[in-house]
């Protein structure tokens, strides 16, 4: 009796409880934990780290497996962060129309990372993929090689040119920002208008690197950043003066003395297209009835060269018959337009091999206006970016628009607009000078 009383209990005894069944979220525990480093290694590209996107991933990761509610959560949060990422890696952390609005220059086209989702989601080496999606010049490795140094310096150390090791880091990191709203693609043929620097640059293969001073926009009439392409180039160009440049400087200085305009080679043209004997011109009377064009010649404002560049901004390359300028290191002097030293030699080296220096000089010296196409359209960037190469150094030039400080509260407060620190430069349009 017992004995069965015995079996009957054991038989009824209620059975351990079975293990809860397992949850797996589509990202793999191991492929999230790559994903949080990565956001948080950002700021080795000068970036600030996603502490509050990976705070959330990390409380999400100790129920994710246990929970679909919480799985499904630990997915969205480990989504978005991944095409966060991938968007500032592709075309930079903010808006330049937001940090940076004299940049014109279109960003990078969003990055298609679908296939590449999936795939990191259950492997770290595909999550890492993502930094692919940087640029992969020298001049960023550069630069970023160059932020590990000067932040491993001392708090306050100067260079020796007087920048503080805060000035450097704040001007590397906005230029690796600006760096990342570039194209991936840029061609190895090109000129790089160095704004900060007042460098011209073109970048030829397979010739050597050619280096052009340059005057740039006053801080009151700042040349923007933007891309064009040269054409052509001018010898002996004539010169219109855009409406500002004509009704706040040209025509007071004429009507005050009226032979200012013969003198600098200024004719005043009537609607037929005649020109009118100065003599006969009120040039106090507004609106003003004549165009003004100044003649091709050694005082003309764009010099003996122009670079023909069409773009909506009107601002252009070009020759001037002030060259003392370029002996100033502080050469934000211009109207906007982009004043090279040396003009004749660059033009001979776009145009070569159908054109030499000398056979150029020899088309000025008649006096003629003459405009020479290029064999291939040449790339202009007009780049404001405050740290550049230097023959593999790092070369560090005056914040001289105060652009910076803007781009930087920015990238540290990416999220919410009202925390970066907007302004309005007076950016030129200008058609010469």
């Amino acid at each position: 009796m017992c004995a069965a009383l015995a079996a009957t209990a054991c038989t009824l005894a209620p059975a351990p409880d079975a293990p809860a069944a397992q949850i797996e979220p589509l990202w793999s525990l191991d492929a999230a934990d790559a994903l949080a480093a990565l956001a948080l290694s950002v700021e080795a590209e000068g970036l600030a780290p996603y502490e509050r996107a990976t705070a959330e991933l990390a409380a999400l990761r100790t129920t994710a497996t246990t929970s679909a509610t919480d799985a499904a959560a630990f997915d969205r949060a480990a989504d978005a962060l991944f095409l966060q990422l991938a968007a500032t890696f592709a075309q930079g952390a903010v808006d330049p129309a937001r940090a940076d609005p004299a940049w014109l220059i279109a960003r990078p086209a969003a990055p298609d990372v679908s296939s590449l989702l999936v795939a990191a989601r259950a492997d770290r080496a595909a999550v890492l993929g993502l930094a692919r999606l940087l640029p992969q010049s020298p001049d960023y490795a550069l630069l970023r090689a160059e932020l590990d140094l000067v932040r491993a310096l001392a708090p306050g150390a100067l260079d020796a040119g007087g920048r503080s090791r805060e000035a450097r880091i704040a001007s590397v990191r906005a230029s690796l920002e600006r760096w990342r709203w570039l194209p991936r693609d840029l061609p190895s043929s090109r000129i790089e208008v160095r704004i900060a620097q007042f460098q011209a640059v073109l970048h030829q293969n397979p010739a050597a690197t050619r280096v052009h001073n340059v005057i740039v926009g006053a801080r009151t009439r700042q040349t923007p950043s933007f891309a064009a392409v040269i054409n052509a180039v001018t010898l002996n160009p004539t010169w219109t003066p855009p409406r500002s440049i004509l009704n706040n400087e040209l025509l007071p200085q004429f009507a005050r003395d009226p032979n200012a305009a013969s003198r600098g080679g200024y004719d005043a043209i009537d609607a037929a297209g005649a020109i009118v004997d100065p003599a006969s011109v009120d040039w106090a009377a507004r609106p003003f009835p004549y165009q003004v064009r100044q003649r091709a010649g050694p005082l003309n404002a764009l010099g003996r060269v122009k670079f023909e560049m069409p773009n909506p901004h009107a601002i252009y390359l070009h020759d001037t018959p002030s060259h003392a300028l370029f002996a100033r290191d502080q050469r934000a002097l211009s109207h906007g337009c982009v004043r090279v030293d040396d003009a004749l030699d660059l033009a001979a080296a776009v145009l070569a091999p159908a054109y030499s220096a000398s056979s150029l000089q020899a088309t000025v010296e008649t006096g003629q206006t003459r405009s020479l196409p290029l064999a291939a359209p040449l790339p202009v960037y007009v780049l404001y970016i405050t740290a550049s190469s230097d023959h593999g150094a790092v070369m560090y030039a005056e914040d001289i628009y105060g652009r910076d400080a803007a781009l930087i509260a920015a990238l540290d407060a990416p999220a919410t607009e009202a925390e970066a620190t907007v302004f309005a430069p007076s950016v030129s349009t200008c058609v010469g000078a």
